[in-house]
This record gives C-alpha cells, structure tokens and sequence, in this order.
C-alpha cells in the first residue's frame, strides 16, 4: 500500500500524485464492502459514487409521498411497459 496513484492519466509526464491508496468507484453493496475492507488495512480510501446518496442496488428513492427499494425496482420494474430506468 505504498504506492501512489497516477490521476493525470498522461503516462508519467509532469504528472500529479494521490494522497489516496485506493480509489473506489461506485458506492454498492461491493464497493463499500471493498473501501472498508481496504480502510480496516489501514489504506486511505476515496469512494466516489455519482448518484446523490450511496447504496446502489440496495438504496432508496422517493416519489409522490411513497418510498421505493431501488434493488426490487430495477430487478422487476412497475409495469409491463418497463423498469425504473423509463421513469427516472
């Protein structure tokens, strides 16, 4: 764990470095297992996840006053004409 991340992305040249060890994308069920995982090793972890609260499958959102379980909306949908992606 003491190696340092590359985030220019320009192989090498002028590049700059992470004060991070791992860089979790995605903040699931696995992605949060992984970054604690790896932060109870003592690495210093980012996470960065682009929906606005974490969880992924196993989160939540809310509309019209009712609150819906992301993971059993994506996996069957809310009617024959589609999933969650139609409506969001």
């Amino acid at each position: 764990m003491d190696k340092e991340v590359d985030i220019d992305g320009n192989g090498g040249l002028d590049r700059e470095r992470s004060k991070y060890n791992a860089i979790v994308i995605g903040s699931g069920i696995g992605g949060l297992v992984a970054a604690t995982q790896l932060a109870m090793k003592g690495a210093k972890v980012l996470v960065l996840e682009k929906y606005v609260i974490p969880g992924g499958s196993s989160g939540y959102y809310k509309r019209d006053g009712y609150t819906f379980d992301v993971g059993s909306s994506v996996m069957f949908g809310f009617s024959d004409k589609g999933n969650l992606n139609l409506i969001t």
